[in-house]
C-alpha cells in the first residue's frame, strides 16, 4: 500500500468516526418484565438495560440513581387493571440486576377481584420503536407470554390458559430474529467477515465457524457454565470490529508492520487512559494488554499464513470466527438470561432463540451476497477500503463509549 493510500484509509477512519458519534450497538429499545399472579394481587418484576434510562428527560440534572429514575418512571407508566377498575400501586423496589442491567419490582393489589389486564407504556412515549416482551406466571406455570409494542392494546391476563413448549419456542424464535436486527455491532462484525472472506466459500467457513461459536457460548452463558462480565464482552465485541478492518488492510497493502503495531499501541494506550482515570479496574486493564498481544500475534500469523498457504487462511479464517462467534454470543447471552430463562427452562427458548439469531443472520449474509453478485462489477477500490474504514470507525467508536462510560 502506498503512503497516499494509507492516509486516504486514515481519512476514512476519521470521517466516520465523526458518523459514528451518532451511532450506538445493540440500539435495539427493548426491555422485558416477569409476572406472578397470586389471589388478588400481581407482582411483576422490570428489568431494562442501562443505557435505556438515558432517554428519561432531564436525567443529567437529577441526583438520583438511574435505577430510582426508571423507578419513578415505571410507577407512572404501568397500570394494571381489574376489569374496568386500576389496580392499587402497593410495593414498589428496586432489586439488585446484572451490570448493565436495571430491574424494578411492583406489586398491584386489586381488592375487587382478579387482575384481569396489565397496560405496559414504560419508554414506549421516548422510544416510539421499544420493544417489551413480558412473561405472566399462575401458580408456578407459564400462562402467557406477550412481545408488546407502542402500537399494543393492554395484554389480557387469563388463568385458564397456559403456554407449551411450541409456544415458547415459537416467541423466542422471534424474540431472536428481532434482537439480531437490532444488534448493530453483531451485523458490523459480519460484514467484516464478509469483506475478509472475499468469497463465497471462504465466507461459509467463517459464518459456519462463528454460528458453531455463537451458539456455544448461548448455552454455557444461559445454562450458567460460564459467568461473564458484560461490561469487558461489549468493549471486546467493539475490538473484534477493528480487528476485522485491520486484517483487510492488511491483505490489500504494504504497510501491514505500520498497521499491526500502530494498532496494538492502540490497544495499550486507550487501556492504561482508562486505567489512569479510574474508568476500568486492574483486570479490565490485563485486558486490554491481553487483546493488544493476542492482535500482534493474529495479525503476524495471518501475514504468515496468506504468504505461504491459502488452505492455513481458511483454517486460520475458521478459528478466529469460531472464537470471536463465542465471544459475540456471551453478549445475547446476557440478553437471554436477564428476560428469566432458568435452568429448569432452558431448553426450548435458548434453542428457539439460538435459531431465530442464526436464520436472521443467515437471511442478512444470504441478501448481501445477492447484492454483491449483482454490483459485482461496480466495487472496486476504493470502495472495499471506504468500508473497511467506516467498520473501523465504527468499532472504535463502541470501543470508547464501552470503556469510559
Amino acid at each position: 500500500m502506498h503512503i497516499k493510500s494509507f492516509i486516504k484509509i486514515i481519512l476514512f477512519i476519521i470521517t466516520w468516526l465523526s458518523i459514528a458519534s451518532n451511532s450506538f450497538a445493540h440500539t435495539k429499545s427493548e426491555s422485558y418484565s416477569n409476572w406472578t399472579l397470586f389471589n388478588d394481587s400481581i407482582t411483576g418484576v422490570i428489568t431494562i438495560p442501562s443505557h435505556e434510562v438515558t432517554r428519561l428527560p432531564r436525567i443529567s440534572q437529577n441526583t438520583n440513581s438511574f435505577s430510582s429514575l426508571f423507578l419513578e418512571h415505571a410507577v407512572d407508566n404501568i397500570y394494571v387493571y381489574s376489569n374496568q377498575t386500576a389496580c392499587i400501586l402497593g410495593s414498589n423496589n428496586v432489586l439488585k440486576a446484572s451490570e448493565g442491567f436495571i430491574r424494578v419490582e411492583l406489586q398491584f393489589d386489586c381488592p375487587q377481584a382478579l387482575p384481569t389486564s396489565i397496560d405496559y407504556r414504560a419508554i414506549f412515549e421516548l422510544s416510539p420503536s421499544h420493544s417489551h416482551f413480558a412473561k405472566i406466571y399462575h401458580q408456578g406455570q407459564l400462562i402467557s407470554e406477550q412481545l408488546v409494542n407502542n402500537a399494543s392494546l393492554p395484554w389480557k391476563i387469563d388463568t385458564d390458559e397456559t403456554v407449551d413448549k411450541n409456544q415458547s419456542f415459537t416467541s423466542f424464535f422471534v424474540l431472536g430474529m428481532e434482537h439480531i436486527m437490532g444488534g448493530y455491532d453483531h451485523l458490523a462484525f459480519l460484514f467484516g467477515i464478509l469483506l475478509v472472506a472475499a468469497s463465497i466459500k471462504r465466507s461459509i467457513i467463517a459464518i459456519t465457524g462463528f454460528t458453531i461459536g455463537h451458539s456455544a457460548s448461548l448455552f454455557a452463558a444461559t445454562s450458567g457454565m460460564v459467568t461473564t462480565n458484560s461490561r469487558i464482552v461489549e468493549i471486546v465485541i467493539g475490538f473484534t470490529i477493528m480487528l476485522m478492518a485491520i486484517e483487510y488492510s492488511n491483505y490489500k497493502g504494504n504497510t501491514k508492520s505500520l498497521l499491526t503495531t500502530g494498532f496494538t499501541i492502540l490497544l495499550f494506550g486507550l487501556g492504561l487512559t482508562a486505567f489512569y482515570f479510574d474508568k476500568i479496574s486492574i483486570q479490565n486493564l490485563i485486558c486490554y494488554f491481553g487483546l493488544g498481544l493476542f492482535s500482534y500475534s493474529y495479525l503476524n500469523l495471518c501475514k504468515i499464513s496468506h504468504n505461504h498457504s491459502t488452505k492455513n487462511t481458511r483454517y486460520l479464517l475458521l478459528t478466529m470466527a469460531l472464537l470471536f462467534g463465542f465471544v459475540h454470543g456471551l453478549g445475547f447471552a446476557g440478553f437471554l438470561s436477564e428476560t428469566g430463562v432458568t435452568s429448569d427452562n432452558i431448553l426450548w427458548p435458548l434453542l428457539g432463540f439460538n435459531l431465530g439469531l442464526e436464520f436472521g443472520q443467515v437471511c442478512i449474509i444470504s441478501l448481501c451476497w445477492v447484492i454483491y453478485s449483482k454490483a459485482e462489477s461496480y466495487i472496486r477500490e476504493p470502495l472495499p477500503s471506504i468500508l473497511s474504514g467506516s467498520l473501523f470507525g465504527l468499532g472504535f467508536f463502541w470501543l470508547l463509549t464501552r470503556t469510559f462510560t
